[in-house]
């Protein structure tokens, strides 16, 4: 089936969490989610974007790209709500790769004052049904620095498999890092 005629879920829901496509409005929220916990700083090595951030409409051009993003299935990006708070926590992203396969990247963020409480596990639990099951993944695959730990150990208890390291691929602030690959297939999710 082509893509623009798949009937995705806007909204996915967990025992905790609302997973949701954004909306006009959410800009508000990303902002504030940047501007606590040096979350700004934190996120500068997966999206660099986040510097152009420095208002609520700047972050409201984001969530609307998005959005817009989501309607022509180039890139689903979701933001993940508390839903005993309504408090926003983090962000979902997910690239589609390859179509034909179909493979997607699945990448997460979690608002550094919510991390070792599960939220991350659940969201990418979530996130992975939404992918095998919705958007018809064959593969999904995670690709994290080997610096940070939380994200390749959370790849490793979903039962991802590393497939590749490519070690020293990076330098910053007087240090080199490396990239973990990390793939599931979706024989792998069933039998999971």
């Amino acid at each position: 089936m082509h893509k623009l005629l798949l009937e995705i879920p806007t909204q996915i829901e967990s025992e905790t969490l609302i997973i949701r496509r954004y909306e006009k409005g959410d800009g508000k929220d990303l902002l504030a989610l940047l501007e606590r916990n040096n979350n700004r700083d934190l996120l500068r090595e997966a999206a660099d974007e986040v510097d152009g951030i420095k208002t609520v409409d700047d972050a409201e051009i984001d969530v609307r790209e998005h959005a817009a993003e989501w309607e022509s299935r180039k890139r689903f990006v979701m933001g993940m709500w508390l839903k005993s708070t309504g408090e926003y926590v983090g962000q979902i992203w997910i690239e589609p790769k390859k179509w034909e396969v179909p493979s997607f990247e699945l990448g997460y963020y979690i608002d550094q004052g919510y991390t070792r409480k599960g939220i991350a596990t659940e969201a990418a639990r979530c996130s992975l049904k939404f992918l095998f099951e919705d958007l018809k993944a064959h593969k999904v695959i995670i690709i994290t620095r080997d610096t940070n730990e939380r994200s390749w150990k959370l790849a490793e208890r979903l039962g991802f498999t590393r497939e590749g390291h490519h070690r020293e691929s990076g330098f910053e602030d007087g240090k080199r890092w490396g990239l973990y690959y990390y793939g599931m297939l979706n024989s792998e999710f069933k039998s999971a």
